[in-house]
C-alpha cells in the first residue's frame, strides 16, 4: 500500500470527525511516512508498520470519542463513546456492552423506586382520601413524609452515583481501548 492509497482510506475513514482534528490526525501519519522515507524505508514497508487503516482508524475514533464524553458529560456522548469502542471487535460486544447495559438497567430500576417513593403519597391520599380518626391522619402523615425523605434521598444519591459511574465508565473504556492498541 503506498502512502497515497494508505492516507486517503485512512482519510475516508475518519469522516465522522471534525475537520480539525482529522487534518491534524493525518499530519501526524504524513510525518510518519516522511520520517521512514528519510530512514530509507518503502512506503509499503511504512504502511505495514503503521497497521490496517480500517483497526486505526476505529481506534482513533474510539478515543476521540471517549475523549468528547470526558469534556462534555451527556447520554448522548457516553452511548457514542461506547459505540465507538464496541466497534474495535466482538470481544468488546462482551466486555463494554454487556456491562454497559447492566449499569443501565441497574440505576433505571433505581431511578423508578426513587420516583415511586415521591409519588406514593399522593396516590395514598387520592385512593383513601383524609382518614377521620386523628391516629389514622397521623400514621398516613408520617408514613407520607417518610416515603418523601427516602425518595428524596435515594434521588440525590442516585445522581451522585450516576455521576461516578460515568467517570469510571470513561476510565474502563479507556483501558478498554488501550488494551486493544496492546499498550
Amino acid at each position: 500500500m503506498t502512502r497515497r492509497e494508505f492516507m486517503d482510506e485512512l482519510g475516508a475513514l475518519l469522516g465522522g470527525l471534525p475537520d480539525k482534528e482529522r487534518l491534524d490526525i493525518l499530519a501526524d501519519y504524513t510525518e510518519h511516512f516522511l520520517m521512514g522515507v528519510k530512514q530509507g524505508k518503502s512506503e509499503h514497508e511504512i504502511a505495514e508498520s503503521l497497521g490496517n487503516p480500517k483497526l486505526l482508524a476505529k481506534e482513533l475514533l474510539a478515543g476521540y470519542r471517549i475523549d468528547q464524553a470526558q469534556s462534555n458529560a451527556s447520554v448522548g456522548n457516553m452511548t457514542r463513546a461506547v459505540i465507538a469502542t464496541i466497534s474495535l471487535g466482538f470481544f468488546n460486544v462482551v466486555f463494554v456492552l454487556g456491562p454497559f447495559m447492566a449499569l443501565i438497567g441497574i440505576l433505571m430500576a433505581c431511578y423508578a423506586i426513587s420516583v415511586s417513593l415521591l409519588v406514593a403519597p399522593f396516590g395514598i391520599y387520592l385512593q383513601y382520601g383524609v382518614p377521620a380518626p386523628s391516629h389514622e391522619r397521623l400514621l398516613l402523615l408520617f408514613g407520607s413524609l417518610t416515603s418523601l425523605g427516602l425518595g428524596g434521598m435515594l434521588g440525590v444519591g442516585l445522581l451522585r452515583l450516576t455521576k461516578w459511574l460515568y467517570r469510571q465508565f470513561l476510565r474502563y473504556l479507556q483501558f478498554n481501548v488501550q488494551l486493544i492498541r496492546g499498550k
